[in-house]
């Protein structure tokens, strides 16, 4: 998972002009308005895309984390994420897009999937499991992104708890987090947690 990321390339054609009334007239034309901002830039550019070209593009295994090569019809090209897209609540076509900056070279942070590998012990013992967390954010270079995080639970024990300190990144990839939350964890089967109530409703029971 920790190989590089190949760009893929999308259409974008620089648009000056914004509102609902432009919006309009390029969804006539089978385009919709988006914007490119980032730190890289002084102000947020307003560029126009093809919808169905935007869904090819992001259609890799990074899906969302795909780098996209911007090419603007103006000359320039802009390395970018999809950072965020609205949809029709009815149709669910593609209304709007937001994308965001990336330079080769400097680090950013991005949410990518997390995958548990693996049959625990404790879920042998009878006991289940729930993956509370199916994302974590990690911090690495734009090409460096993963597809996603695999972690093997196999040695998780009934009763026992899988926080996010406990996982490994690739090289060249750090999870980040600000709390050490839970990401897992194995219930203890029921047979084990009634066998000791019993046993003292009991005892007490003899008293």
């Amino acid at each position: 998972m920790s190989m590089e990321q190949q760009t893929t390339t999308l259409a974008a054609q620089v648009r000056e002009k914004t509102g609902k009334g432009v919006a309009h007239r390029l969804r006539a034309q089978k385009l919709i308005p988006a914007v490119v901002y980032g730190p890289h830039s002084e102000a947020p550019l307003n560029i126009a895309v093809d919808p169905k070209a935007l869904r090819e593009a992001i259609r890799t295994p990074h899906k969302l984390n795909t780098i996209l090569t911007l090419k603007l019809d103006n000359g320039g090209d802009r390395l970018a994420l999809l950072k965020a897209y609205q949809q029709d609540p009815v149709s669910r076509a593609v209304l709007h897009a937001d994308f965001y900056e990336v330079k080769m070279g400097e680090s950013i942070t991005v949410p990518v999937p997390l995958e548990l590998e693996g049959r625990p012990e404790g879920v042998a013992e009878g006991g289940v499991l729930t993956q509370l967390r199916r994302v974590v954010d990690v911090v690495c270079q734009p090409n460096a992104i993963p597809e996603r995080l695999t972690i093997d639970v196999t040695n998780l024990k009934a009763g026992a708890a899988l926080h996010v300190a406990d996982l490994t990144a690739p090289e060249g990839v750090k999870i980040r987090y600000l709390t050490n939350f839970t990401v897992a964890t194995i219930s203890v089967p029921e047979a084990e947690v009634a066998a000791p109530a019993a046993a003292e409703a009991a005892a007490k029971g003899k008293k």
